[in-house]
């Protein structure tokens, strides 16, 4: 499909040789010497020059500092970020291990009524932090790194499967330690985000704080879990094998994570826990916990007698909430600390960008002002005629260029509006003279117009002229047919009657090129196998076609004729390109999304991608009738068909070799109700199978084409991998 080579490089028929009166120096225009050479040198650039030297050190220079300050200050700026996703995070999850515990006393207790609002109430604070969370992730993009990035889409992962986490604990009958493992696994991921922002932070203090509350938040996490493992075995008397192990397995991480925070916490940070996580609820919630672990192990998880009572558990849930609480305490303030460092650092960094971009856009203002003051002259009406020109080259003449396509426009005479500089200097005189280039050149094109108004003309004029010699040849053809009783010269009449048919088809082709439609057209819907059936009737070789259209579907009368004459081109394209030996097949059927689909499918020898690629594009948008027509004239013809009715024609490769054409009839092409009941014959082509060789062509009704199964909408788009395409070139 890509255009031939031929004659790129030589003169063609009707070229115009332009002649100079000055020997044309070899390579192109005459050298007017070097860029550097100061003749050649723009306005502004000689005005630029006079104080470029003494200044663009120290532009340099400044430009340097504030792209380091930048470059910092944008770094604190995402640390800030980063913190602020941390300290929400840890927000959150305070709630989040609050509601796990209170999830796992509802179930233990056999999802107790009385337990329930209780849930509720704290399922609604822990919903109350989910959108500063989400807003806070938000904003991590690219430029926060690839492991930002993953964090913050794991956090949003776990935010949006708190619904389904939460339905285990209502709406089943899950166990408690189930629950207790789902609500860990999640608030796992949530703190290991916090040890993500530590790696992404450059400030050692800062990265140290952080990982100082990331341990902290684990150490609070294992002692909630413990809470929530002594609730269950407070409401059973006893802990199975799994919880006993969670429960020890807890006790050991706390003891881990807090061993971290003091590897990672300053003096001050230590010695806060110490004075803040103290006191008789915390002596008692590890008295409790050891005396349970103790009881448990040496009893098969049977819970002490003192602690098996409504009274004992209460006081238990107390002791642990208080540790729970104090850790937070500190935990706030550790996330507080985080917090204003990191502001702190950012706000410096910004404040020292802030100071050296003013230095340096005062200067840079300093400069502007004396090369503005000098160049102002000179330059404003230079740009007018520059903007004036390109204005010209690439809207106005353009546009005119397009309304002159059209001959009645060019005959009518078009008013070209000069550039707006009125006055009478050097500029001046180039604007005046450009205005009359631009005059000139829409002359030629008015010139072209009228000529292609004329060629068009004479297309119609002959194709009208043909058409009614093939129209009354036809009739005598019919009458010897009807007369004739040998099968042999009949036969031969057949083929008289089709190469005539085919011969019509020729003449409407340039009826389309000079832009006319057909005169022949139905105002009744016909079925869509008898519009098929008529289009093979207009080509060679019709027996090699197999048909698989739908019945019950018909075409606008409108329509009909168009149609006809795409799909004759197409399915002769088809037949052309492929083995006389191999089949084409023509099938078809409505689309669920409206309109219907019809594909014709070859074994030929195929297209490129890239000649598919322009078919396509061609198919698409018609060019205006030039040489390149005559060439594709099938092409061009089903082009210009198609837009026409709003019909779209794609080519792709076919599976096994060969191409398919895909042509997608809008819903006002596709009509319901009543056909007209024609056959081929009826809509004007003759049943050149005399025999009921066409007649004899099957439709084998819903068939699904190649591609299999019931077609929508979208099987035809992008999804479906168009861009490849028919049978030869059109």
């Amino acid at each position: 499909m890509q255009p031939s080579d031929e004659g790129r490089d030589r003169a063609r028929p009707g070229d115009v040789e332009v002649q100079s009166d000055h020997p044309a120096r070899p390579g192109g225009p005459p050298r007017s010497g070097g860029r550097l050479r100061l003749r050649n040198w723009r306005v502004p650039q000689r005005l630029i020059v006079l104080i470029l030297v003494p200044t663009v050190a120290a532009v340099v220079l400044a430009g340097l500092r504030i792209s380091t300050s930048v470059d910092k200050a944008e770094s604190y700026g995402r640390v800030e970020q980063m913190a602020e996703v941390g300290v929400e995070i840890t927000r959150f999850v305070q709630e989040f291990i609050a509601e796990r515990d209170a999830a796992v006393e509802y179930i233990a207790a056999g999802r107790s009524d009385a337990l329930l609002p209780a849930l509720q109430t704290q399922q609604r604070k822990t919903d109350a932090l989910v959108r500063p969370v989400l807003e806070d992730t938000d904003k991590i993009n690219g430029s926060y790194g690839s492991e930002a990035v993953r964090d913050a889409t794991t956090v949003k992962s776990r935010l949006d499967g708190l619904k389904a986490l939460r339905s285990l604990v209502v709406g089943t009958k899950v166990p408690p330690f189930i629950v207790l493992e789902k609500y860990t696994e999640a608030t796992r991921e949530l703190t290991s985000v916090l040890d993500g922002i530590a790696q992404n932070v450059a400030d050692d203090k800062l990265a140290e704080s952080v990982r100082a509350l990331g341990a902290l938040a684990r150490a609070k996490e294992a002692v909630s879990r413990e809470r929530a493992l002594l609730l269950i075995g407070a409401r059973s008397k006893q802990l199975d094998i799994q919880e006993l192990n969670e429960l020890t397995a807890a006790r050991a991480q706390e003891d881990s994570e807090l061993a971290a925070f003091r590897d990672s916490a300053s003096l001050d940070q230590i010695q806060l826990y110490e004075d803040t996580v103290v006191g008789p609820k915390v002596d008692q919630a590890r008295d409790v916990r050891q005396r349970v672990l103790s009881s448990a192990s040496a009893n098969n998880g049977l819970l002490p007698a003192s602690l098996r009572t409504s009274h004992a558990a209460s006081a238990m849930r107390t002791a642990m909430t208080a540790m729970v609480d104090q850790m937070r305490q500190v935990e706030q303030r550790l996330a507080g600390d985080v917090h204003a460092h990191s502001d702190e650092q950012g706000t410096a960094a910004r404040n020292a960008t802030i100071l050296d971009s003013a230095l340096v856009a005062a200067l840079l203002i300093i400069v502007l002002l004396v090369t503005i003051v000098m160049a102002r002259s000179l330059v404003r009406p230079l740009r007018r005629l520059q903007s004036g020109a390109l204005e010209v080259a690439s809207s106005r003449l353009p546009g005119l260029v397009d309304r002159l396509r059209d001959p009645e426009a060019a005959a009518g005479g078009i008013e070209v509006a000069p550039i707006e500089i009125d006055s009478t200097d050097e500029i001046g005189q180039v604007a005046r003279a450009f205005d009359e280039v631009h005059r000139e050149a829409v002359r030629l094109a008015a010139d072209e117009a009228v000529l292609r108004g004329n060629i068009n003309a004479m297309f119609v004029n002959l194709s009208r002229r043909s058409q009614s010699l093939i129209e009354r040849q036809l009739r005598l053809i019919e009458e010897l047919e009807q007369s004739e009783r040998d099968e042999e010269q009949l036969g031969s009449l057949f083929r008289l009657d089709h190469l005539a048919t085919r011969m019509r088809r020729n003449c409407e082709n340039l009826l389309v090129l000079g832009g006319q439609e057909q005169a022949r057209r139905w105002n009744k819907p016909v079925p869509l196998i008898d519009v098929v059936r008529a289009s093979l009737s207009e080509v060679e070789q019709y027996e090699r076609v197999a048909l698989r259209v739908q019945g019950d579907m018909t075409v606008a009368g409108p329509v009909v004729n168009d149609l006809v004459h795409l799909l004759a081109e197409l399915v002769e394209n088809a037949l052309v390109f492929s083995s006389e030996h191999t089949k084409v097949t023509v099938s078809g059927q409505l689309l669920s999304g409206g309109g219907s689909m019809l594909q014709i499918t070859d074994n030929g020898v195929g297209m490129s991608p890239e000649e598919l690629e322009q078919a396509n594009w061609r198919l698409a948008n018609p060019p205006v009738i030039d040489f390149s027509a005559a060439r594709r004239m099938g092409l061009f013809v089903v082009g210009r068909l198609a837009v026409r009715h709003g019909i779209r024609v794609e080519l792709r490769a076919a599976q096994g070799g060969g191409l398919t054409a895909f042509v997608v009839l809008p819903d006002a092409a596709v009509t319901p109700g009543e056909p007209a009941g024609v056959g081929a014959r009826g809509l004007g082509s003759r049943d050149t199978g005399g025999h009921g060789q066409l007649a004899a062509l099957t439709t084998t009704g819903a068939e699904p084409p190649a591609a299999g199964g019931a077609f929508r909408q979208d099987d035809f788009g992008p999804a479906a991998g168009l861009g490849a395409g028919t049978g030869g070139n059109p």
